[in-house]
């Protein structure tokens, strides 16, 4: 085993997010802190020292309620500057923020709700005040949009307004050591669990990031990432907030290529976050959109989590002029454990060194030669997770927590290569890494937007992929053919994927890591169907569940429409 530190933990200024805000509030009131668009389509603005009031007059009707510290708020609703305030005033009484995810199913939203025991809640809209209606335990649901449903138990926000006393919260009364935020999991192998993430994780955590990287408060963000999960809330969010740079919530939520792009030119971002899927789609559009182009190349520095960034795609930013910064890390662990940055050596699948004050350890598995999980010590790792003292037994010992991921230490840092929960034992019994395997599918052509590496008890390895759909369209387009409205019916396009894949099998360091056949899918993933987390990770067990029958043939050698065939068996290409 073998540690990576990262330099000692610069001097956190802050004692909790609430002291953050009023301080900025104090350094600059009139500075805008946060923009975004109203129900007319104008922008909206607030002041550093309007959204400190806020924050203050809504802890103060929030205690009036019977709000006390180590409660938990609930909070249900797309990202806003309402939401952000709300968060904030729970936060100042000592309370913790768990934001839920409002695309859930009803199932998986009622279970998060239960789960946190918060007994009142923030509701977006009515919509998402009817999407809480189920949950008898709330006593109390405040609509962030001031319009509720007839309900006894709602309040529009503005009722928290002139609700307390003078000067109650004015003074935050949360700690260091309290819990701040509760974020659920992505859930791709169960319910979702609650993650305690404290004051001092969320602020040490911009403390050291702050020591690497040059963020300051010339710097704007345009952020559609949601608040619900860490890479949102607690890195680019509280960044912002920690550098006093300016935040604009981007409403196409990172699903609406015109409004994103619309956003992109009127904002004209410095910095930008998002996640492999969202990059592809704005590749696409900038390769036929000359504005478009123009105003990705005035980003000082992009920022891909979540998955990794694809090869072409980061490429593509890098000749563009725009550094593309990666990093790795877990809800878990605040969420960010490494990052790259500007001048240290740039690759896809590099997540760079550790942060300061925080250690990395690679740990062997036992009966998988060559792969070491990742394993995480430092101020950023959870308090634990919620209610569940075994769950968090298991994932931290010796003051490390278990990742769950594969990593290997290069000359230039960390590289990821899948989860352990990932590997499958093909019938021959040699192990394989999906991970890994699809990093080097995904690596190999644009055309191929999501890949899912299967061979668990089946004689080598298949994968079922989905095209990229502005990739494709682009590709036929240059070709002078049709676009067919299913993309896997181009012949031509087909063949382009499997010689790219083709070529990547050779790549393969083993000869029983080579995908043999793969299958195209037509339908595109998705939220609602479960296949997708909101952080746009593959739910795998769902994946196989709706295809299964797609897949029993995939495995096989019988010929199938979906199907192609990458190379036929034989000893001849087992031995290149």
């Amino acid at each position: 085993m073998a540690d990576h530190s990262g330099p000692p933990l610069p001097e956190v200024p802050f004692e909790t997010v609430p002291h953050l805000i009023a301080a900025q509030a104090a350094a600059a009131p009139e500075r805008v802190a946060v923009k975004q668009r109203g129900p007319n389509g104008k922008w909206q603005e607030l002041t550093w020292q309007a959204l400190d009031e806020k924050r203050r007059a809504y802890a103060a009707g929030l205690q009036a309620l019977g709000v006390k510290r180590g409660d938990v708020i609930a909070t249900v609703a797309n990202n806003s500057s309402e939401m952000l305030t709300a968060e904030l005033a729970a936060q100042t009484l000592g309370a913790a923020s768990a934001a839920i995810f409002p695309g859930y199913s009803a199932e998986i939203l009622l279970h998060c709700v239960a789960d946190s025991g918060a007994r009142i809640a923030f509701a977006g809209s009515a919509q998402q005040q009817r999407q809480l209606s189920a949950a008898k335990r709330l006593e109390k649901i405040i609509v962030l949009d001031g319009q509720p449903l007839p309900e006894e138990r709602a309040l529009p926000l503005r009722a928290l307004e002139g609700a307390g006393a003078a000067g109650a919260g004015d003074e935050p009364q949360s700690k260091r050591d309290d819990v701040a935020y509760l974020l659920y999991t992505s859930g791709t192998t169960g319910k979702p669990k609650g993650v305690e993430l404290t004051h001092w994780n969320a602020l040490s955590q911009q403390a050291a990031i702050a020591s690497l990287w040059d963020v300051s408060e010339k710097d704007i963000f345009l952020a559609y990432l949601p608040w619900h999960h860490c890479f949102g809330a607690l890195f680019e969010r509280l960044m912002a907030l920690w550098h006093r740079a300016l935040l604009v919530i981007d409403d196409s939520r990172g699903r609406d290529l015109d409004r994103l792009y619309a956003n992109f030119f009127e904002i004209r971002p410095t910095i930008y976050f998002g996640v492999p899927r969202v990059y592809n789609g704005m590749i696409s559009r900038a390769e036929e959109d000359p504005r478009a182009r123009e105003a990705l190349k005035a980003l000082r520095f992009a920022f891909s989590a979540a998955a990794p960034i694809s090869e072409p795609a980061f490429r593509w930013f890098e000749a563009l002029g725009v550094p593309v910064l990666e990093g790795w890390g877990l809800t878990e662990t605040s969420p960010c454990v490494t990052i790259t940055h500007k001048k240290s050596r740039r690759a896809p699948g590099l997540v760079g060194q550790p942060l300061p004050g925080a250690t990395v350890r690679l740990e062997p598995i036992k009966g998988f030669a060559g792969r070491e999980e990742i394993l995480v010590r430092g101020p950023q790792v959870m308090r634990g997770y919620h209610q569940r003292p075994y769950e968090t037994a298991k994932v931290i010992a010796e003051g490390f927590l278990h990742s769950g991921d594969l990593g290997e230490w290069t000359a230039d840092g960390l590289k990821l290569a899948g989860r352990i929960d990932g590997v499958f034992k093909l019938e021959n019994g040699e192990k394989v890494s999906s991970g890994e395997v699809e990093a080097r599918i995904l690596a190999a052509t644009p055309l191929v937007e999501q890949a899912v590496v299967l061979g668990g008890a089946q004689a080598f390895v298949t994968a079922l992929c989905w095209i990229a759909p502005g990739a494709g369209k682009a590709f036929l387009l240059a070709s002078r053919l049709d676009a067919p409205k299913d993309l896997a019916r181009a012949p031509e396009l087909r063949r382009a994927i499997v010689e790219a894949l083709q070529a990547a099998n050779l790549l393969s360091p083993v000869h029983y890591e080579r995908v043999r056949r793969i299958a195209f899918v037509p339908e595109a993933l998705s939220l609602d169907s479960g296949e997708l987390t909101p952080t746009q990770k593959v739910v795998r067990a769902v994946v196989m569940q709706k295809h299964a029958a797609l897949i029993a043939v995939l495995g096989t050698d019988l010929p199938h429409g979906q199907v192609a065939d990458l190379f036929r068996r034989s000893a001849a290409f087992e031995n290149i």
